[in-house]
């Protein structure tokens, strides 16, 4: 897998996806509900929330985050290894700790078609673009 990164500022913090810029987009790649396993690494400079957002370049659609490790509330009154959905969810805040070492955050993605596809990462004022291009397999 390649890291998909961007600076943020000048000299600023770092943020990086875990990810081919470019890749096939079926069964192969997505799991049994329909998302990508992804991952995100901030720089260890950064002590505040990145928020990611996402949406698709060359046609409608936004990307959803249904799942976030670092979310209370997906295992709240939960057994152990369960958690829940959150379909709603187009704007991801990823909370600290951060770091390239052992705090890395995961994530899914749920890309509603295949396409060209942009994140925008921010932190505070300033932002950086991902962008991913996830072409249609059989």
């Amino acid at each position: 897998r390649l890291t998909l990164g961007g600076k943020v500022g000048t000299g600023g913090p770092l943020v990086w996806m875990l990810g081919a810029p470019i890749e096939g987009f079926g069964p192969a790649v997505l799991s049994d509900i329909g998302t990508v396993k992804t991952l995100w690494i901030v720089s260890d400079d950064v002590t505040g929330e990145v928020k990611i957002s996402g949406k698709r370049l060359d046609g409608p659609g936004r990307i959803v985050f249904p799942l976030y490790d670092r979310d209370p509330n997906f295992y709240e009154q939960r057994p152990a290894g369960t958690y829940e959905l959150r379909w709603d969810r187009t704007e991801l805040a990823l909370i600290p700790p951060h770091g390239v070492v052992g705090q890395d955050h995961t994530t899914e993605v749920f890309y509603p078609s295949a396409g060209c596809w942009q994140f925008t990462a921010e932190i505070g004022t300033e932002k950086v673009q991902i962008v991913r291009y996830l072409y249609e397999t059989e």
